[in-house]
């Protein structure tokens, strides 16, 4: 079976000879670029625990696991282009990727496409993701429940929302 990071590429390899030794822990990614690649494939193959343990995350910032599986699950996976890359080589400590991943959304049977400059550095000699920046026209999904004007502030203040953060 081909890798799925590489189904849009003319010459596709092998999952096995591809991402399966990053997302399996047996090779290091050797570049910014393989580990993105490893990460969109994660995704495919719904391993959110390489996903999570391929990132560094920011002091307070949290991962949600069960978020990002049912976007994996609930996504049917068409291909990766990978638009530009700077530095993120063997001997970098710090690289950027642009790409794009081509997705449908199985509920709504839309075609979207997932375009972001991702960022990756070197954390104990392998490489980690580090932050993404959407691209204009992303559609966004909502991961926390809509608060409405009248409920009550999810700050714990007691107050209504439109007389506390809303206001």
């Amino acid at each position: 079976m081909s890798c799925p990071c590489r189904v849009l590429d003319a010459n596709p390899v092998k999952f096995e000879a591809c991402c399966a030794p990053i997302i399996e822990g047996k090779t290091p990614a050797p570049t910014a670029e393989s580990l993105m690649r490893a990460r969109y494939t994660a995704y495919v193959k719904h391993n959110i625990d390489f996903i999570d343990a391929s990132q560094i995350l920011v002091e307070g910032e949290a991962f949600d696991k069960n978020e990002a599986l049912k976007w994996a699950q609930s996504s049917e996976w068409k291909g990766l282009e990978v638009r530009k890359t700077q530095k993120g080589g063997a001997e970098d400590n710090s690289g950027v990727v642009e790409f794009v991943a081509r997705y449908k959304d199985v509920e709504s049977d839309r075609e979207f496409h997932h375009h972001e400059t991702a960022y990756f550095a070197k954390k104990d000699g392998k490489w980690k993701f580090k932050e993404g920046q959407l691209h204009a026209g992303q559609p966004l999904k909502r991961v926390e429940p809509k608060v409405g004007r009248n409920d009550p502030c999810s700050c714990g203040s007691g107050k209504k929302f439109k007389k506390c953060c809303g206001a």
